[in-house]
């Protein structure tokens, strides 16, 4: 199924110090709200020019903006995307890219307390949605899992609709509780490829030749049907 080389951990980050080599003025991505945006724009159909999805990357109004090595910082963001594209294809499940919080002594957090490392991840693909909102198909399905990725999204409590959200959080909550950091990454990532499945589904792989009726000539040349001769088994 791969086609690209994933991105080892010293690769991943390379990219987050890249991408904080920008103006801190241009709010450019951490690498988990990077990996969250690219996850995004993978389900989207039809599919986003790299052209309009890329320079979002660096700045929110796509404002021109380099870090320090473009070449090097574009190659290992193709790399991932590719990476994320393959995996959503094949409707396999991918690890994010997530840095877990640390307790007092510097060991990460891996228990229910721990799931607020999602949120970075999941502002990213949520950016991706409400940028490129006219190429997700809203089915009942599609906003269910959508809810699944919004449950880790920090709560603006200056949000107009605060209230709204924070009662959807909560049902979500009543309906399908976590455990843990990993049975929210479990659920979140779920999410991503049911969204990918609707949105985004695979085409049926095309004839390179036309179907032979069994009355047809034979395409081998022998004069004979199709049925009388390669067709006969």
């Amino acid at each position: 199924m791969q086609t690209t080389r994933p991105l080892n951990d010293a690769e991943i980050n390379e990219l987050n110090d890249l991408l904080a080599s920008t103006p801190e003025e241009n709010e450019t991505f951490d690498v988990s709200m990077l990996d969250g945006f690219l996850s995004g724009i993978a389900v989207m159909n039809p599919p986003v020019a790299e052209e309009e999805w890329y320079p979002l990357v660096f700045d929110i109004e796509g404002k021109p903006c380099e870090t320090k090595d473009p070449a090097r910082t574009k190659a290992l963001i193709m790399r991932r995307f590719n990476e994320i594209r393959a995996f959503q294809a094949a409707r396999e499940f991918y690890n994010p890219v997530i840095f877990p919080l640390e307790d007092d002594k510097g060991e990460p957090v891996l228990s229910k307390e721990g799931l607020e490392a999602l949120a970075p991840w999941a502002t990213g693909f949520y950016g991706a949605v409400a940028e490129f909102s006219d190429r997700v198909n809203l089915t009942e399905e599609v906003e269910a899992a959508l809810c699944n990725v919004h449950r880790f999204l920090e709560l603006d409590t200056e949000d107009e609709d605060y209230e709204q959200h924070k009662a959807l959080r909560e049902a979500i909550e009543t309906e399908c509780p976590l455990k843990d950091l990993e049975d929210g990454m479990v659920k979140m990532m779920e999410a991503v490829i049911t969204i990918a499945r609707i949105n985004n589904p695979n085409k049926p792989v095309a004839r390179e030749t036309p179907k032979v009726g069994r009355n047809d000539p034979c395409p081998c040349g022998s004069g004979k049907k199709f049925k009388q001769c390669c067709g006969k088994n």
